[in-house]
């Protein structure tokens, strides 16, 4: 058996099929979640010392996502700040146009400011029930009691 190089069809549009394939699976396997909030937040705070504070936080804001999903959100945790270091960890229920609803951590120690840490999605319902276990990763920055946060989540497949 022996195969020709027809460019008109033939064995190119097989090499094609295969190539064009191989490129839309590593594509759909690749696929992110990216989430954006912003919001304003509070915090009661006691001072223990000149370089150690300890804060309760909540906060409240508004999301966008990259399914075109949006909606609104509520936080509250704790603010630990010592020696400049800064340990977060709240607890968001974010509710989307259609009152799906999931839940999430966000962990985060770095230096006192804006930052990078851990998002984990906890529960949900609706589509987000999908969601559940997903670790991302995020970035926020603060100006004053407002906050801009993005988190990148790697889908599962």
């Amino acid at each position: 058996m022996s195969y020709t190089l027809d460019i008109n069809g033939g064995y190119m549009t097989y090499i094609s099929i295969i190539l064009m394939s191989l490129f839309l699976m590593k594509n759909v396997n690749a696929k992110d979640y990216i989430f954006e909030g912003y919001g304003v937040s509070e915090l009661s705070t006691i001072e223990i010392s000149d370089d150690f504070k300890f804060s309760a936080y909540t906060s409240e804001g508004m999301w966008d996502d990259s399914n075109g999903d949006y909606g609104n959100e509520k936080c509250s945790g704790y603010l630990k700040q010592q020696n400049k270091k800064v340990e977060l960890e709240i607890f968001c229920e974010t509710v989307n146009q259609n009152n799906e609803k999931f839940w999430n951590s966000r962990i985060r120690k770095s230096d006192k400011g804006g930052g990078i840490g851990k998002m984990t999605i906890i529960n949900g319902t609706g589509k987000y029930k999908n969601f559940i276990g997903y670790e991302c990763p995020y970035g926020v920055n603060y100006k004053k009691q407002y906050a801009w946060f993005r988190a990148k989540c790697k889908i599962k497949n």
